[in-house]
This record gives structure tokens, C-alpha cells and sequence, in this order.
């Protein structure tokens, strides 16, 4: 099947250049290499970022902190000044998952406060809050610190392909984050479940309710097969900023590659103001860090109408449904994996469709299992998901079925889920497990829990890295780690290299 028709252009319109946000430090490696880039593979390519002319660079989220500190026993901060050393013109931007920041914890205003105040001290310009119901309730507080603090400030509406996400709902929330004050609108699709049509009239809806001069993100995971497509219609409904990434860790599971997203906007009369040459050496550099650390270049598959059937159903991300099939594997289970994908699908409609990111796809995930396996619907329920239903997370996007929902909260109170956030925990916490050393380090100690925070303070490694090498010397270096080669030549125009015998990297100095 061919992939879906583009939509007809949009009405005349002042057409303004189009923008890149670079992801490649953030997103593109979460939803690829499992946030495990480490900082000495970020370094050297720094200051060429620095020279392509992103709208911004994005070199965090809260995951990011959470696996540089717990499994490559990095200092995230440390990690994001060395970045600023190296990239010092360019604005650098991060992710925030609304009240609880990272995680699955609420976390107090004063913590919220501190976060902020330590992200701009460290470097960060600006963030987009987003969560995972799109509860303005959740994000009202980080915003107006944000502004407060003088940050750029993005408000984030998640996109699901479900019956609660139509336009005008888009529209609303849109309307909502302007009346909060954000200084710029994010309308993200990232399940990567939007199709090319849909782009346009949500972009077009979504740029009516904003206005014109609010610039308007757009961002679209390529799961779906359509995100290039998506991203064109965008750009003709009226979006300024695209999300991207650099080609080793384009596609798959994460973003368009920037180039075909320059492509595309030129195509459709946008003028794109980058430095291509320097998008062709971080393509370069990241083709080399994925070489040596072994990682897979996505390829950018066609659209597959059953698997985008499939997958819309449930929308249960990559990483999730690998962790159902081992749970399932310890059951002797794995044959009902396509069931259980099928009841996820009608428990993520039931509870109102949630967006299906931490912790939200892990409820209904869950949820399904326990629905499958026991052969009864419902029948034991995680206190969490009754937690959900009660309201403990924020208002659902759409109301859950009644008799889903009498089952879950049991006929228990409403809960709300920004009470007793007010009360002061700093004094608090930094009596009961401080001294720290700093905020960066009790935020440090918060993002882990106390065993790993322990493991990071006795095993953190020095960030050491070194300036990229020429091709010449790193196709060397690689020659002499090699045992099966024992000759190369080399040739460019007139210059002829020969080496024979045993090739060490010292021959590349």
C-alpha cells in the first residue's frame, strides 16, 4: 500500500522560516539506545551543533539524569556544563514531565523551584512541561516559576489517535497553556500514530487557537511510518519548529532525519536557515559512535497499514511490550501476547485514554496481563490504577466507563493531585538524609533512590573525553584494533599511503 496521500496546501499565509529542534541528544537516543549515549560521545561534536543553527538543542529529561548518575555512573550535571562549554551560543532546552518532574512521584513546589533554579544555573534556557493527561492543573506551578525564573517556557499537548483527541479538544488545551502564559506551543504525536491528514487539520486547529505569532512546535515519533508526511502537512498548516534528529539516530522509534525535514519545508517554499555542512559532520560523528558502540541504524520503513491497525489499538510502546513478553515468558505465557495487545487496547479506552507513557502504559499494561492471565476482567486491580481513577495523577482526558470506574475506585473519594504539593520538603529532606553537597547534588539524590544514590557517590567516573580525530586517524586507529588485517592502502588524489605488518593506532598520530 502506498503511504497516505499528502493534504492540498493550506491558504495563502505569510510563510516565516522554519526552525529545527535537535533531539538528538535527548529523544532520538531514549527511544533508540535506551538514554545510554555517554558523555564522551556527546563532547566532541558539541561545538559543531553549536554552529548549525538549531532553533534549540534539547540535552535532557528526567530519565537522562536518572541513567547517566545509575548506570554509566556519570554527573548529569556535570555533563550538561561541559556541554555549555563546548556549544556556548545555542539555546539548550529540556523536557519536564509536569508536577512530578521525572518519574512517578508529585514531587513539592519548592522541589520544582529548586529544579528550575538548578537547570538555569547549569546552562538550560528553556523547557517544555508536558503530562501524560494533559492536565493544566499538573503543569500551573512549573510554568508560571518558569516565567518567573526567565525561562522559555513551552507548554506540551500530547496527541493519542483515540475519540477524546479530536481538533477542538487540541485546540482546547492549546488555548489553555496561552491563558497559563507559555511563550510557545508544542503539539506533539509521540506514539506516532498521527496520519498525514490529520496533521494538517490538527496543526491548522491548533494554530487558530494560539494565534500567529505564538511559534508552534511540531514533533512526531516515526513508529507510524507517516512522519515525514506528517511533519510536510504540518508545515503547510502553519508549524515554525520541527523536531528532529541527526541520521544514525533518526527513525525506527524516534524522529525524521534533519535533512529530510529541510528537504521537505524547501520543497514547500519554507526557507530553512541551517549550516548543512555541519549536519553532515554530526551525521558523520554519530555514525561513528554508533559503530563503535555497536548500535543498529534505523532504517526509514514504509508505511504498514496492519501494523499501524495493530499498533493504534494498543499503543503500547516498544520498550513496554518487550517487558510484557518477559512477563509473560516467567508465566510460560508468551502465547498470549497478541491478547493481551488486544486487551490493552480495550483497558486503555475504559480508563480514557491515558497517554501511553510512564506511568500510564505501565497501568494499563499491567492491567491487561492480569486480564488475560486470569482469565477474569478486573479481577485484581494494582493500587496505582485505582489511584489513577480516583484522580490521584490529574483529571483523565476522557471520562473512564462507569463500570470500569466503580470497580477502580471502589466508591472512594476523589483525590486531588496537586494537594498538600504547598508544603515545604526541602528543610525536610535535607535534614533527615543531607548534608549535600550542592543543589545539583540533593536533586541528584532525589532523581535515585537512596541505595543508588550511595552507588553513584562510590563508583562516579570521571568524564574524560578527547577531540574528534580525523576520518584518516580513526579508520587507522580501528585498522590496529583489527587482528585479521594485515595491510591497507589508502588513496585520495595524489596522496597514496601504504602500511603493511602489524597497524597500530600510534600510526595515526
Amino acid at each position: 500500500m502506498a503511504r497516505p496521500e499528502a493534504c492540498p496546501a493550506t491558504e495563502t499565509r505569510t510563510l516565516k522560516k522554519l526552525r529545527i529542534l535537535d533531539e538528538t541528544l535527548r529523544n532520538a537516543q531514549q527511544s533508540l539506545w535506551a538514554t545510554r549515549m555517554r558523555t564522551r560521545d556527546m563532547l566532541p561534536i558539541a561545538a559543531v551543533m553549536d554552529e548549525a543553527r538549531f532553533d534549540a538543542i534539547c540535552v535532557a529529561a528526567g530519565v537522562s539524569f536518572e541513567v547517566a548518575a545509575m548506570f554509566l555512573h556519570e554527573d548529569p550535571w556535570e555533563r550538561m556544563r561541559l556541554l555549555r562549554q563546548q556549544a556556548p551560543k545555542t539555546s539548550f532546552d529540556v523536557l519536564v514531565r509536569a508536577r512530578n518532574l521525572w518519574g512517578w512521584k508529585a514531587q513539592p513546589y519548592d522541589v520544582q523551584t529548586v529544579y528550575l533554579e538548578t537547570l538555569m544555573r547549569n546552562g538550560v534556557d528553556s523547557f517544555k512541561v508536558f503530562d501524560g493527561l494533559n492536565d493544566l492543573r499538573n503543569m500551573a506551578w512549573i510554568i508560571s516559576e518558569g516565567r518567573r525564573l526567565g525561562f522559555k517556557v513551552k507548554g506540551f499537548v500530547g496527541f493519542n489517535d483515540s475519540p477524546a483527541h479530536t481538533d477542538a479538544y487540541l485546540a482546547g488545551k492549546a488555548r489553555e497553556f496561552k491563558e497559563h502564559g507559555v511563550h510557545e506551543l508544542v503539539l506533539s504525536d509521540s506514539p506516532g500514530v498521527m496520519l498525514p491528514e490529520r496533521a494538517f487539520s490538527s496543526v491548522a486547529a491548533t494554530r487558530a487557537a494560539i494565534g500567529e505569532d505564538m511559534p508552534l512546535h511540531f514533533h512526531a515519533h516515526t513508529t507510524g511510518g507517516v512522519s515525514k508526511e506528517c511533519c510536510r502537512e504540518a508545515i503547510r498548516a502553519g508549524a515554525d519548529v520541527i523536531w528532529t534528529a541527526a541520521r544514525p539516530l533518526a527513525y525506527g522509534h524516534s524522529l525524521p532525519w534533519v535533512s529530510d525535514i529541510v528537504r521537505i519545508a524547501r520543497e514547500e517554499g519554507r526557507e530553512v536557515d541551517v549550516d548543512e555542512a555541519a549536519l553532515a559532520e554530526i551525521d558523520d560523528w554519530f555514525y561513528w559512535v554508533a559503530h563503535k558502540e555497536g548500535k543498529p541504524i534505523p532504517e526509514d520503513e514504509p508505511f504498514d497499514p496492519v501494523h499501524h491497525r495493530d499498533y493504534v489499538g494498543h499503543q503500547i510502546p516498544g520498550g513496554m511490550i518487550s517487558n510484557l513478553v518477559r512477563q509473560l515468558q516467567d508465566l510460560k505465557m508468551e502465547h498470549l501476547l497478541p491478547a493481551v495487545l488486544e486487551e490493552a487496547g480495550r483497558v486503555r479506552g475504559e480508563v480514557g485514554y491515558p497517554h501511553m507513557s510512564t506511568p500510564f502504559s505501565q497501568f494499563v499494561g499491567v492491567q491487561a496481563v492480569m486480564n488475560v492471565t486470569s482469565g477474569k476482567r478486573y479481577a485484581t486491580v494494582p493500587e496505582a490504577l485505582r489511584l489513577y481513577a480516583r484522580g490521584a495523577f490529574g483529571q483523565p482526558i476522557h471520562p473512564l466507563d462507569p463500570n470500569v470506574a466503580d470497580i477502580l475506585t471502589g466508591g472512594k473519594a476523589p483525590i486531588d493531585s496537586i494537594a498538600g504539593l504547598d508544603e515545604p520538603a526541602l528543610p525536610r529532606i535535607r535534614a533527615e538524609h543531607g548534608p549535600f553537597e550542592s543543589d545539583e547534588d540533593l536533586l541528584l539524590f532525589l532523581f535515585l533512590n537512596p541505595a543508588a544514590y550511595t552507588g553513584f557517590k562510590a563508583n562516579r567516573a570521571r568524564i574524560a573525553w578527547t577531540p574528534r580525530p580525523s576520518p584518516v586517524a580513526a579508520l587507522i586507529g580501528e585498522l590496529g584494533r583489527r587482528a585479521d588485517i594485515a595491510a591497507v592502502e589508502i588513496e585520495h588524489g595524489s596522496l597514496r599511503l601504504s602500511l603493511s605488518g602489524r597497524i597500530t593506532p600510534e600510526a595515526a598520530a
